[in-house]
């Protein structure tokens, strides 16, 4: 295990749901919730390097319609 990251989402109501089927499908999600308060989802990824986590969250997370920010935290392992 390289890097753990928690990616907050802040996504559209409309599209919570199927949101978080697409985000449970990706081989590096370890898990998605819904959450309450300021973001809407919370994702728990596991990634090689800092180089993955960026297209993940670039290229994967933020093309998903209905999302509409990120938050990305990496834990200090």
């Amino acid at each position: 295990m390289g890097v753990v990251a928690f990616i907050m989402l802040k996504v559209r109501s409309d599209s919570t749901r199927k949101v978080l089927e697409q985000v449970k499908s990706f081989k590096e999600t370890k898990q998605a919730h819904i959450i309450f308060g300021a973001y809407d989802m919370i994702v728990k990824a596991e990634f090689e390097n800092n180089d993955q986590l960026s297209r993940f969250v670039v290229d994967k997370l933020k093309s998903i319609d209905g999302v509409i920010d990120t938050a990305t935290n990496v834990c200090a392992l």
